[in-house]
């Protein structure tokens, strides 16, 4: 070592990294959010009797060519994104939600032609119904 003071000894500091990759995970969770309310657009929401679950009628991709669908999220599920839960799809006239109870939804579907799908029966304690109306003429 030739003379003069010592090299500085520069300190590891991990608290501005780790804030930095906090920021990064988030700013991409919540482009995710928003690019996924984009593809499916709210028509409407209905809350539970006792507010505990959400159905929401969304409209799907055009690419996917299904029309609408019904999601279930409960009532402090934030992020649509993350775990959407997708329970009945179908190219419907008029769609409507009706609860039964806290723990029994119905969906209605009018429809001229084709088949509205039901997709999930049962998500956790709620018991999912599709009733199809069809109008011919």
């Amino acid at each position: 070592m030739r003379g003069g003071a010592p090299a500085p000894i520069v300190k590891f500091r991990p608290l501005p990294l780790l804030a930095g990759l906090l920021l990064a995970a988030l700013a991409l969770l919540l482009l995710r959010e928003a690019r996924w309310r984009a593809e499916y657009p709210e028509a409407s929401a209905l809350a539970s009797p006792d507010g505990a679950w959400v159905a929401e009628i969304r409209g799907l991709p055009a690419g996917l060519r299904l029309g609408s669908g019904v999601f279930l999220r409960g009532r402090w599920d934030l992020l649509r994104s993350v775990r959407p839960r997708l329970v009945v799809v179908g190219s419907c006239e008029d769609l409507s939600l009706r609860w039964f109870g806290q723990r029994r939804l119905v969906v209605t579907c009018v429809v001229r032609s084709g088949e509205p799908a039901l997709l999930q029966e049962l998500v956790d304690d709620v018991k999912i119904e599709l009733v199809v109306d069809r109008h011919f003429g």
